[in-house]
């Protein structure tokens, strides 16, 4: 009975990383395409304000 629990623990703890892990990947590449628009418009202020 022990390891039938073990088991399930290990399963629920593989299916949380399963889940969890891709969401922090994509709240990742979030932030770093809000940062980089964010720098890309500076840059187009620049180039047109010296045009």
């Amino acid at each position: 009975m022990k390891a039938l629990k073990t088991v399930a623990v290990a399963l629920g703890i593989t299916l949380g990383a399963l889940v969890v892990i891709p969401l922090v990947v994509l709240a990742g590449l979030f932030v770093w395409l809000k940062l980089t628009e964010e720098s890309d418009e500076e840059a187009l202020e620049l180039d047109q304000e010296s045009a």
